[in-house]
């Protein structure tokens, strides 16, 4: 049969997996590490909530509802992207709300705060909800004798994808196992291969350097 170096190194590859599988420690450290070390990481949370919050252009931002919402800590206000670019980003995820503040033509109540939560988002969706209702609660009732509201709330939900704890554990797991796999896995084999004088007999065979 005529050499062929293309099936030498398919052979070698072969063999190389096949020995990574019957070697403990690379099994730990490509496989069993990895998987450990993204659930326990990928369950723990990190920092404090952040909820994003984008801002129509044109909005009235001098409205008692936005200086008020301007001021609170965990809202971060997104005001420097146009609308077509945000409501993708709020269909994603990437953004919790659109929100969108507006004169009344009717005059009254003076202002419509019109707000777009995603599918994508419930939990910081909610937390928003919470943050708003208190808003409209501080700005419309706060008096004894209850005034005429100061602004009128309208909440509308898009559809969007909705991400799962997999969606995010998923891709650092395949990548630190790959990681793991080059520098772990191939060091523990080749160690054990030289031990054992294998690499000095493939330096004996034609296959090419390379190929090795």
């Amino acid at each position: 049969m005529k050499y062929s170096n293309t099936r030498a190194t398919l052979a070698i590859a072969k063999a190389s997996l096949k020995s990574i599988l019957r070697s403990p420690s690379a099994v730990i450290f490509s496989l069993a590490f990895p998987l450990i070390f993204i659930l326990v990481f990928g369950f723990i949370g990190g920092g404090g909530i952040s909820v994003k919050v984008g801002i129509i252009k044109g909005s009235d931002t001098v409205s008692p509802v936005y200086q008020i919402l301007k001021g609170v800590k965990v809202v971060h206000l997104v005001t420097a992207m146009p609308e077509d670019e945000m409501l993708k980003e709020l269909q994603k995820g990437h953004i919790d709300a659109i929100i969108d503040v507006t004169k009344n033509p009717a005059a009254a109540p003076p202002y419509i705060v019109n707000v777009k939560y995603t599918k994508a988002s419930l939990e910081k969706g909610n937390i928003l909800k919470s943050i708003l209702n208190n808003i409209f609660y501080n700005i419309n009732f706060r008096k004894e004798n209850t005034p005429p509201p100061v602004a009128e709330l309208r909440e509308t939900t898009v559809s969007g994808r909705e991400y799962k704890t997999i969606d995010f554990i998923l891709p650092g797991q395949l990548g630190f196992s790959l990681l793991s796999t080059g520098v772990f896995g191939t060091a523990f084999v080749f160690l054990s291969l030289r031990l054992t004088l294998v690499i000095k007999r493939f330096f004996a065979t034609p296959v090419k350097r390379s190929s090795i």
